[in-house]
């Protein structure tokens, strides 16, 4: 195994990060091959490229980001070997692109902070679950003072903790709840809102699983469910019928009867369940959703590799 499978792996792997960070990872991964390689010439730099983004869109099925972005890289990069620059000079546009990349995405937060604001401000209790880093930057920013965030742990690993521990310093409000709690603690709340790994086709959302759960009893009290993600969350060649949702070790559930568990990671919240999508470009409803969808169904085949 190569130093760039290596890598990849370590996406795979990865429990810790969600999926806009892990598309992060795969955008420095793209940057490192540029600095690394040291292709004979164009073509096998590009192909080099080609194939890394290739297993990048691989490495994680359930989430959209690391395919989008790591397709967004590839597509860009292959335009500037077009243009005709030496392999130094190609190589050196690589990794200023992954850095522009690297700074959309870091806009795309700000975008969202903003587009929150007007929802949250006036807020008095928060449920989330799981952890997202989009969630986590929201409720550092918007929150209004006295608001209570109440957090799912979120089962087995307890990502909601971190998330917890992220916002003590920032939030004076913060309760940690077993996910089991959810039917207790939302009726009781203003509005529920979680990160996502995935907008499928047909705009339901992949994320952690207890998810679905958390959308049926805010759909059942009437709260707002509201899904921080952008429109490189986006997958479309997927939907809630064929979409891949991953499975991790039983040992994480109950280490001594590991083969008697199941452990799948996501589950698939229907669209007719959520208020609105957290985007960078504003508040979305199903409809305006669709038509971001409808525009990567269009570069899909653009930026098939």
């Amino acid at each position: 195994m190569d130093w760039i499978e290596k890598k990849i792996q370590e996406i795979v792997d990865d429990r810790r990060h969600g999926a806009a960070q892990l598309a992060s990872s795969a955008i420095r991964l793209l940057m490192a091959v540029c600095q690394r390689s040291q292709p004979t010439d164009l073509k096998e730099l590009s192909l080099t490229i080609k194939q890394t983004a290739l297993s990048l869109t691989r490495a994680r099925p359930s989430m959209a980001p690391i395919r989008n972005w790591s397709n967004v890289f590839a597509q860009r990069f292959l335009e500037k070997i077009n243009t005709g620059f030496s392999i130094r000079e190609t190589k050196r546009q690589g990794v200023l692109l992954g850095k522009e990349l690297l700074a959309l995405q870091r806009e795309f937060v700000h975008q969202q902070v903003e587009a929150a604001r007007t929802i949250i401000r006036n807020c008095k209790s928060v449920v989330t679950l799981s952890y997202s880093s989009t969630v986590e930057s929201i409720l550092r920013h918007v929150l209004p003072p006295g608001c209570r965030v109440v957090i799912a742990e979120s089962r087995p690993l307890m990502e909601g903790r971190r998330l917890f521990r992220n916002l003590s310093d920032d939030v004076t409000e913060l309760r940690m709840i077993t996910d089991a709690q959810l039917g207790l603690a939302i009726p009781d709340a203003d509005l529920v809102l979680v990160g996502a790994d995935a907008v499928l086709r047909d705009l339901s959302v992949v994320n952690k699983t207890g998810t679905y759960l958390a959308a049926l009893v805010a759909h059942a009290h009437g709260r707002d469910f509201l899904v921080a993600a952008d429109t490189y969350k986006i997958n479309v060649t997927m939907d809630s019928h064929n979409c891949i949702l991953e499975s991790k070790s039983g040992r994480e559930i109950w280490p001594r009867q590991e083969k008697h568990c199941n452990n799948v990671y996501f589950d698939i919240t229907p669209s007719h369940l959520i208020t609105g999508f957290v985007s960078e470009a504003g508040i979305l409803d199903a409809a305006g959703m669709r038509e971001h969808a409808q525009r990567w169904q269009r570069l899909e085949k653009d930026l098939a590799l």
